[in-house]
């Protein structure tokens, strides 16, 4: 009771900040009208002998050509598109394995491209977001989070994997390369595949410990049972192997991990492989500008570097699920607790390089402002364009509408706000995946035309 009463109050939360964010955009919206009449009434020629030039203020949009603040602007139109196409990426792919019933789970496809793009901190950002947020909103079973939160170690881990990974020159070449070989090919489905299932299957097996569950390789029940049996013989190989070197308790331990960890590898293997290569081909198809400024590092070359709030932000985010697992009686003993505060070293670990041998402040906050200014300097034609214009009016009157119907709800219904919550998810999950598609097509068209 005191879980679904924690959910109740998230979603209840989760539909305040939806009303607030329709409002805001609404309001954002009546704003911008109102600059455009003032522009066009300033535009009217004034009774004076001598006529001046009239100075044009573009309108403040998406394709804004001098964001106040690059900061603020990449906030918005980068980092939250990039981290919302995350997000939304892992949801989608996780439900569609749920219904298909695949042995692919695909639930780490927007983090692999947050991570190739951004890095491995925002990368590990989006991982947390849909696995300790997002997927526990909408688990619909009683004790989410117990079965829920452990997972995001793996997820974590394989965010960290493919942003340092997708930060070596060996893949900077294979991207920028436009004709790559089939021996480029296989490293990099090798590399990001293989190996990332061989790193993320460590975390994976110990969480697999910890839930006192077994990797399963196969879903047809007579291989099942043939694979069981041949595991049963590794397990017992292993075993009187490791029996003379570590005495019987131990070799029964380590026995079950190697066994375990080399079921998780083999499980891992097709699905890690198919969610690196389905965010790279996201990334060249769909956000060309973005593997511009942030694969190949911009007219200069390098790569953004990382802030030192970001190892903050992702201790923030999982403190709740830290907290959740060490205070669950199944998870909080001397054998788990390690387990679950492995994060916060890699955490200290990289505040503290970041903060001794990072860039600068001064040298983050150029580079964004430089960044800023191309974005908007090459999307802001596209802005203009018709199509553009009338997804804006679109989104503004479907937000109106959802705002009216909102407003209906406490006075027709009284589990309102969960109603309200889900029908914010549906509202604002097709204007979400409007918005980024509009982006990639912004994106696509701006690189065309300055090929």
């Amino acid at each position: 009771m005191i879980e679904d009463h924690g959910k109740e109050l998230m979603m209840l939360g989760g539909t305040i900040a939806g009303f607030i964010a329709a409002l805001l955009t609404v309001f954002e919206r009546l704003l911008n009208i109102q600059q455009r009449l003032k522009l066009q009434r300033e535009k009217k020629p004034l009774p004076q002998p001598e006529r001046r030039p009239v100075t044009t203020i573009p309108p403040s949009g998406f394709f804004s050509l001098k964001p106040l603040s690059g900061s603020s602007y990449l906030i918005v139109y980068e980092v939250g598109v990039i981290v919302a196409a995350g997000v939304l990426l892992n949801y989608v792919g996780l439900t569609l394995s749920r219904h298909l019933e695949s042995i692919l789970f695909l639930d780490m496809i927007g983090t692999a491209l947050a991570a190739i793009l951004l890095g491995p901190w925002l990368g590990a950002i989006v991982a947390l977001l849909s696995n300790s947020v997002v997927n526990w909103l909408l688990f619909p079973e009683a004790g989410a989070e117990v079965i829920i939160f452990p997972w995001s170690l793996v997820n974590m881990a394989g965010a960290v994997f493919w942003g340092l990974l997708a930060r070596q020159p060996r893949f900077l070449t294979y991207v920028r390369t436009s004709k790559s070989s089939g021996v480029a090919h296989a490293w990099f489905l090798l590399s990001f595949g293989v190996a990332g299932a061989v790193v993320m299957s460590i975390p994976g097996t110990l969480v697999q410990s910890a839930l006192h569950e077994r990797a399963v390789l196969a879903l047809n029940p007579d291989v099942a049972e043939a694979l069981s049996i041949r595991i049963s013989q590794w397990e017992a190989a292993v075993r009187v192997f490791l029996d003379t070197a570590f005495g019987l308790h131990w070799s029964q331990n380590i026995s079950w991990y190697v066994v375990n960890w080399f079921q998780t590898c083999v499980r891992y293997i097709p699905d890690k492989t198919m969610s690196a290569a389905i965010a790279l081909v996201i990334l060249k198809y769909g956000y060309p500008l973005f593997e511009r400024e942030l694969v190949h590092g911009g007219p200069d070359g390098e790569r953004p570097g990382d802030a030192r709030i970001l190892p903050l932000v992702l201790g923030l985010l999982y403190a709740p699920s830290y907290a959740s697992l060490v205070s669950h009686e199944d998870y909080s003993g001397h054998l788990y607790w390690p387990l679950w505060s492995i994060p916060w070293l890699f955490i200290l670990y990289g505040y503290v390089r970041i903060r001794y041998w990072g860039p600068t402040d001064e040298t983050l906050r150029a580079a964004r402002m430089q960044r800023a200014e191309r974005y908007a300097r090459a999307l802001k034609p596209v802005g203009k364009e018709p199509s553009y214009e009338f997804c804006r009016r679109l989104t503004l009157a479907t937000l109106i509408a959802s705002l009216l119907f909102a407003l209906c709800l406490p006075v027709l219904l009284m589990d309102f706000y969960r109603v309200t919550f889900k029908f914010f998810c549906v509202v604002y999950g097709f204007l979400l995946v409007v918005h980024l598609v509009r982006v990639a097509i912004a994106q696509n068209i701006s690189i065309a035309r300055a090929d």
